[in-house]
């Protein structure tokens, strides 16, 4: 038998009872009990693989099923089990129960592969308890230093060193990923968005992980009193931020080709008062693409509104960046290896980028990577209601079993 769901099934199953909010979303914070519940019921089923299990730099944990020739690099797959607080069953979650399966089928079938295997389980790819997303799978490429994880605290001041500690993990393995060491990744993830099941398709194949650029915008007028002061004369900061804002969404749709996203996710208004002009207004800006000169003719575009509206307005403005991740081509080989595996197993695809950040996103540096996405239901994650068919990810198991194969054939 090759790829059998009812295993994958029992495996979120279980792996989604170690969890601190039940009833209410998944929670479970990397390095917690139900983390660490979560992460030794893997271990145990990698065991069983014979696959020989290790903690590497930042925690995350590696099990490495040996290949026929010795000294080449591996291939890998995984992805994470932490969550954000109230979370979904299936992020992260699917694609490592996809690789453990991927792993038990190799070796109850002896499927002949020159190439180690190495199924991973990335820690703190959310970010949520320690506040900075990937830090297992940067930790491990060398991006962040034995100095940064003990410099990173949650919010009860423990480091990120001292949690792992607290937790039992000792690193075994502690060299740094380095090119070469890995021959390629590919991750499994649920799309968390709605354009898989929009388009009736199976199976995204990641083309590329979006940049992000992100920005504060401040606007300062003046509060005023709200029925004493004449329209003509008002200064009002929360006008002028609702046309930037509306801006901003007008521009991506209408302007950018389609492609680009742009998000007000955040507002703030000051003093906050049904009889007050407001006079200073805060908000966000989020731009995302694959394309860095589309994200930064998406950003000139925002500032001139802004210049625009403000100097009109009588209005002051200030720009505060908050980040800059450049955009992730993944590796053109290794979306053929998919796309034809696909071909063979008869599967639609449809190339696409990711929106979101993955610890893919952090493996270019060391290795040729590709993503398969499996579509969510109504394109909702990070939330209780996140759902994926099981059967998709029975194809987006099979896809990543026979991709897999012939990497490390």
């Amino acid at each position: 038998m090759g790829i059998q769901i009812e295993r994958i099934a029992r495996d979120i199953e279980i792996i989604n009872s170690f969890n601190a909010t039940p009833g209410r979303g998944v929670t479970r914070f990397t390095f917690s009990e139900p983390y660490m519940r979560a992460r030794a019921y893997v271990a145990a089923e990698l065991r069983q693989t014979g696959a020989k299990m290790v903690t590497t730099l930042g925690g995350n944990l590696c099990g490495r099923l040996e290949g026929s020739t010795k000294g080449l690099p591996s291939v890998m797959t995984g992805s994470h089990i932490d969550s954000v607080l109230h979370g979904g069953r299936f992020d992260g979650v699917a694609g490592v129960v996809v690789a453990l399966e991927v792993a038990r089928v190799m070796a109850e079938q002896k499927l002949p592969h020159r190439h180690p295997l190495d199924v991973v389980v990335f820690a703190e790819e959310e970010g949520s308890r320690f506040g900075s997303v990937m830090i297992g799978s940067r930790a491990w490429t060398g991006t962040l230093t034995s100095d940064d994880l003990h410099r990173l605290r949650d919010a009860d001041g423990v480091s990120y060193a001292a949690a792992m500690a607290k937790a039992g993990l000792i690193v075994e393995e502690e060299a740094v990923l380095k090119r070469g060491m890995v021959k390629a990744m590919i991750e499994l993830h649920i799309e968390q968005s709605l354009v898989l099941e929009t388009k009736g398709v199976p199976i995204g194949i990641v083309e590329g992980i979006n940049g992000i650029k992100q920005f504060g915008v401040s606007l300062t007028g003046v509060s005023n009193h709200a029925g004493a002061t004449p329209m003509g004369l008002r200064h009002d900061a929360l006008q002028g931020a609702a046309r930037i804002i509306a801006a901003v969404e007008e521009m991506a749709v209408g302007e950018m080709g389609g492609k680009t996203v742009a998000t007000v996710g955040m507002v703030s208004c000051e003093p906050g008062q049904a009889n007050v002009i407001p006079g200073k207004v805060q908000f966000s800006v989020d731009i995302r693409d694959l394309d860095t000169e589309q994200i930064d003719q998406a950003t000139r575009r925002i500032m001139s509104v802004i210049q625009t509206t403000c100097q009109t307005r009588g209005l002051s403005f200030d720009i505060q960046p908050r980040s800059d991740t450049p955009p992730v081509r993944l590796s053109e080989e290794v979306v053929r290896i998919i796309e034809d595996t696909a071909r063979e197993q008869d599967i639609k695809t449809l190339r696409m980028p990711s929106g979101a950040l993955h610890d893919s996103s952090i493996l270019p540096a060391v290795t040729e990577v590709g993503m398969i996405f499996v579509p969510s239901k109504a394109g909702r994650s990070h939330c209780p209601e996140e759902e994926t068919d099981i059967e998709d990810i029975r194809t987006g198991a099979e896809l990543l079993l026979g991709s897999v194969s012939k990497i490390a054939c």
